[in-house]
């Protein structure tokens, strides 16, 4: 009898183990080689970045220019790109490959920029000036808009992060342009020393912008130039227009640039208000900022500088007539600005990094750049100020 009973358990288990087995093979067979290749074919077959893409699958070429100081410490280019700035330009572009699968919300720890195997540089090389005006120019002639996007970004960003960012931004936006990162030093520390230091070095960085939005538009000549800029990006995008703003070739009526966008922009309201704004409008067909009222970072910087930064919004959901208090940066008939509130979609961890992480906001920015007239979605809630002026919401889609 016990012999019996032990028998018994023991084709119970045996049993039990090969359900198990069968059950993981089904599961592995049936869904994830299935659910993993539509994914694939999902992301890569119905891509529209043909003009950057190699003939190696899935690898995109992106340019990058740098005001960095470049050492002979390292043998590696990625990593001979000090956190010192200096006024001479390096001008290179570099390969990725970027899995397919890559997607939204994948990259909360930004150490994984450098530890996962989703985003790589397979190739990074330096270019004299004239051989990358060269390339950059060919490229832009083969875009559908002869289009160039240029993306600058925040504080802590180091090199090699700012080429995956750029990267993935790329692939995320989806747009079928060449795309150069400017990329300055902002990786000055987390410190509130490192911050003010990272200020000043924005702020300094804005001549090293304004060269290369010199030479882009004399030389490189692209029909559509656009320009995005992140965080303290804001500061470098607002010094070099002030750069830009004092050679009279480019302070006169000729609109140089398509579009600026500011994504939670680390820039002082005042400065913005009594001189960014007269300068913006010399020089680009339409400027949008997005910004959030649960923005952790800009309330630090906000407590730093003493001031409100350009990126808080005023919305908050239980008191929508406050709304007006950021309606101020806009004039009443002005057609020029357009601020966009993503607090409702904005679900990242510190509120921060909804341009990297929200569908919304890509699918929004994805329309403005491609449209000639800016366009009204059903995700866009209109506020009509007392003012008169017009306030835009960002929602979630339904």
């Amino acid at each position: 009898m016990i012999r019996n009973k032990r028998r018994a358990k023991y084709i119970l288990l045996t049993v039990i183990i090969l359900l198990v087995v069968t059950g993981i093979w089904i599961y592995r067979t049936v869904y994830v080689s299935t659910g993993s290749a539509l994914s694939r074919a999902e992301a890569f077959l119905f891509q529209r970045m043909n003009v950057a893409k190699l003939s190696e699958q899935y690898s995109l070429r992106y340019f990058y220019i740098t005001n960095r100081k470049q050492t002979q410490d390292n043998n590696e280019l990625e990593e001979s790109f000090s956190s010192e700035r200096e006024g001479n330009l390096k001008f290179g572009f570099y390969d990725t490959r970027i899995e397919p699968t890559v997607g939204l919300g994948m990259f909360i720890n930004p150490s994984e920029w450098f530890q996962t195997e989703e985003i790589r540089v397979k190739q990074l090389r330096e270019l004299e000036k004239k051989a990358f005006v060269e390339q950059l120019r060919e490229q832009v002639k083969q875009s559908p808009h002869q289009s160039l996007l240029v993306v600058v970004h925040g504080f802590r960003e180091r090199f090699p992060s700012a080429l995956r960012k750029t990267a993935f931004l790329g692939h995320v936006l989806d747009i079928d342009s060449p795309i150069l990162v400017f990329d300055w030093p902002g990786d000055q520390g987390s410190s509130l020393r490192g911050y003010q230091r990272a200020r000043g070095i924005a702020t300094e960085s804005g001549v090293e912008l304004a060269k290369t939005l010199e030479l882009i538009i004399r030389d490189v000549k692209p029909k559509k130039l656009w320009l995005i800029a992140n965080s303290m990006g804001g500061q470098v995008v607002a010094k070099g227009f002030s750069e830009l703003y004092q050679n009279p070739e480019f302070a006169d009526s000729e609109i140089e640039i398509e579009d600026v966008v500011l994504t939670a922009p680390d820039v002082s309201r005042e400065e913005f208000d009594e001189q960014f704004k007269q300068e913006i409008s010399a020089l680009t067909r339409n400027l949008t900022v997005y910004v959030s009222s649960n923005d952790r970072a800009l309330v630090m910087s906000r407590i730093i500088n003493r001031d409100t930064r350009l990126g808080e919004s005023s919305l908050n959901p239980s008191m929508l007539d406050e709304a007006d208090r950021i309606s101020e940066l806009i004039d009443k008939d002005s057609e020029l600005i357009t601020l966009v509130d993503v607090t409702p979609v904005n679900r990242t961890r510190n509120f921060h990094n909804f341009s990297l992480e929200t569908p919304e906001f890509f699918d929004d920015l994805f329309l403005r750049l491609t449209n000639e007239q800016t366009p009204r979605t059903r995700l866009l809630y209109r506020f009509e100020t007392e003012k008169g002026s017009n306030y835009w919401v960002l929602t979630p889609g339904r």
